[in-house]
């Protein structure tokens, strides 16, 4: 068409040049050829649009049921957390749920296919997918992973612990919160009888049965090196520690819970015994030990005390037929013995003892009745009765465990304690914080993490 116009104007323009007066009719002819290319034009932008128009119209109606899957895919997800065991939480502030892989995918199909249709009859239909009304399912090869997500993966179980100990002091804190302390079922008194784990089926299937803790009764060595240290690690230590010591027992605390297997919680976290006497004769034990090494140090850090033992150990060694260097030991740790006793007969009543002692805070004084052997029944208080109470040297015994033989044995209480008083078939190993799924709709595969 734009050769003819050219054409047309070369002609009326060529007469123009010869004076020759126009062909009659050209004017009309253009005008009917701008008609045509207009309409064209406007044809051919009009097919472009609708075009356009049909585009965006199917990629919308992907968009719409992509959207539309996803939530309904996350909706399912966060429905089947939502299934947490109820008594986990309210005794121990754990939220983690039972199940397998086979169910969760049954229950994500029931979650997800309820919320796309309103009802549990069918799979949901005409969703826009991919430009077209297709049918969404999820995948009939899907799985569901549960790996990493195990109640007895040790740092998830930890993370667990951490949280709850933080939920605990914040409901502690307001004005309506519950006592810090040990509460759930607490009854005042002793239990009536020795409680001692016995049977072996329930020990087997424990989450600490095979493990072989750390050092003596559990208590590492290396974590004397960083006992003052205030590390991300450590500060995971005390909120673990403090998290045990509000919610399990110990034989200082004069109260027990009837619905929990051992009295003494506190003392089997720390010693692993099978019954309430030999675990708190193991701490007794660890207590009496630290109390020994401090008091030492003390003793010996008093310049006063050291002339005594020195003017002592002169005719001690005479009458002894000894050096006066043995004589000097001698003396030495039968007072720091004498002194360690009283400090633990101290605890065993409720009193305290100070971590570092100065010379007020020292009890046994009488180095002639020290040296025949301190035999009192009840315990000499000291000027200064300030210091460390029972409950805070478990705190220190907390912080000196093996960090998987403390969270390994505080699994163990609780499946014991759930087994006990909820459901005998109670195993934690069947407990999960969270997992993982994909799905599939219209073509397209979704990919989810959900946990707590």
């Amino acid at each position: 068409m734009v050769a003819r116009m050219v054409k047309l104007a070369r002609n009326r323009l060529a007469p123009a040049a010869e004076g020759r007066p126009p062909r009659p009719g050209f004017y009309a002819l253009l005008r009917t050829d701008e008609r045509g290319s207009a309409i064209v034009l406007i044809t051919v932008l009009f097919a472009c649009l609708i075009g356009l128009t049909t585009v965006v119209f199917a990629a919308s109606k992907a968009a719409a049921g992509r959207s539309c899957a996803d939530a309904a895919f996350r909706l399912a997800g966060r429905s089947v957390l939502s299934e947490y065991d109820t008594r986990l939480l309210d005794d121990y502030g754990i939220l983690a749920f039972k199940g397998d892989e086979k169910q969760i995918e049954k229950d994500l199909a029931f979650y997800a296919d309820a919320a796309l249709t309103g009802d549990t009859s069918g799979y949901a239909q005409f969703v826009p997918l991919n430009g077209g009304s297709r049918l969404i399912r999820l995948n009939t090869n899907y799985t569901a992973s549960l790996k990493q997500f195990s109640l007895l993966d040790v740092t998830v179980f930890e993370n667990q612990l951490k949280a709850a100990a933080v939920k605990k002091v914040i409901s502690s804190a307001l004005p309506s919160g519950a006592d810090a302390g040990t509460g759930f079922g607490a009854t005042e008194g002793e239990p009536e009888t020795e409680r001692t784990l016995r049977n072996e089926s329930v020990k087997d299937a424990l989450p600490s049965a095979g493990y072989t803790d750390a050092g003596f009764l559990g208590i590492s060595l290396a974590n004397w090196t960083s006992f003052f240290e205030l590390s991300g690690s450590a500060l995971t230590k005390i909120e673990t520690d403090e998290y045990i010591l509000s919610v399990f027992g110990n034989a200082n605390d004069g109260v027990y819970a009837p619905e929990r297997f051992f009295a003494n919680e506190t003392e089997y976290i720390i010693a692993g015994k099978d019954g309430d006497t030999a675990n708190y004769s193991a701490v007794k034990t660890s207590i009496t030990t630290m109390r020994a090494l401090m008091n030492n140090a003390a003793l010996l850090a008093d310049s006063k005390k050291r002339a005594i033992i020195q003017e002592l150990a002169t005719p001690f060694a005479a009458a002894g037929g000894i050096g006066e260097a043995v004589a000097f030991v001698i003396i030495t740790e039968a007072w720091v013995a004498a002194e360690t006793r009283n400090d633990t007969m101290l605890l065993e009543e409720g009193g305290r003892v100070a971590f570092f002692k100065n010379s007020r805070q020292w009890a046994t004084d009488n180095i002639e009745e020290i040296v025949d052997g301190f035999t009192a029944d009840e315990p000499v208080y000291p000027a200064d009765t300030g210091g460390l109470s029972y409950r805070d040297h478990l705190r220190a015994l907390l912080y000196l465990t093996d960090r998987e033989t403390k969270l390994l044995r505080v699994m163990d209480l609780l499946q014991i304690n759930l087994k006990t008083d909820y459901d005998r078939d109670f195993l934690l190993r069947e407990y999960y914080t969270g997992f993982r799924f994909t799905a599939q709709a219209g073509g397209d595969e979704f990919a989810y993490t959900e946990t707590y």
